[in-house]
């Protein structure tokens, strides 16, 4: 199988590069069925050459579109305009990714934390702030408190904003894993990415968070 595979590859590479020796006898025969056209009918030959020219912008269009999908950042889902419980959701799919199971804590628990992880014996918590300022220290300190509550190992903040100089110190201090927004848009960037559901665009927040995160409810 592993020869196959080797194989397949070896012969895409080797078919894949007379393409780019194609292009000059395409343009060659383009122009002398223009130049005939031209020669024998001129309403046949203005047809022909805008339909050539349509195809040809459609085309355009579409390669430019197929791109930008592709590396669609993560700053399409307007995160400071989700709501607490859908930026919360956001991040399901994220941990799920990198092998945690998951549960969301319901609204009215006693607790502060927003999600519980698990993955081979290790126990995380997660809190979720989404606010307008910068993460202070207070904050860091009430997420450590909650740390004994859920017998956990390990203590993740997660931020739309940064983490004041105070909020990382203690962090470090207490090995508090802190995202920040530039790591949360690198973290979505790569599961958008890897998704490849960018097709229709004014419909993602719905699937992201309908489809995606309720499987792993």
């Amino acid at each position: 199988m592993q020869n196959t595979v080797k194989g397949f590859v070896l012969m895409s590479k080797a078919t894949s590069k007379p393409k780019g020796k194609l292009i000059p006898i395409f343009l060659f025969l383009t122009t002398y069925i223009l130049v005939q056209l031209y020669n024998y009918d001129f309403t046949i030959f203005g047809f022909t050459l805008a339909a050539l020219l349509t195809f040809t912008g459609m085309w355009y269009l579409f390669k430019e579109y197929k791109l930008t999908s592709r590396h669609l950042s993560a700053n399409f889902l307007n995160i400071d305009d989700l709501p607490d419980r859908e930026f919360q959701q956001l991040l399901v799919p994220i941990f799920q990714r990198q092998g945690y199971s998951v549960n969301k804590m319901k609204e009215n628990y006693k607790s502060k934390a927003d999600l519980v992880l698990r993955k081979k014996g290790l126990k995380a918590i997660v809190f979720v702030k989404r606010q307008t300022s910068n993460v202070g220290s207070n904050l860091i300190k009430d997420a450590l408190a909650s740390k004994s509550l859920y017998q956990a190992s390990k203590v993740i903040v997660v931020t739309n904003r940064h983490f004041t100089k105070a909020a990382k110190q203690v962090g470090r201090a207490n090995k508090v894993i802190l995202i920040d927004r530039d790591s949360l848009d690198a973290y979505l960037d790569a599961y958008l990415k890897n998704k490849r559901s960018h097709r229709f665009i004014q419909r993602v927040r719905t699937l992201f968070f309908n489809e995606e995160i309720k499987n792993g409810s």
